[in-house]
């Protein structure tokens, strides 16, 4: 197996896994303006 290769299929994993962690960060931010925003409404 040609190591470049190995390199580019690990880069791709690891955005996807950013990518995914990031998501989560961001719904439970989400998450926590909603409630804050129910209970001032």
């Amino acid at each position: 197996m040609n190591p470049n290769e190995t390199k580019k299929d690990l880069n791709t994993e690891i955005k996807k896994e950013l990518e995914k962690s990031k998501f989560k960060v961001l719904t439970n931010e989400n998450d926590f303006l909603v409630k804050n925003l129910k209970k001032a409404g």
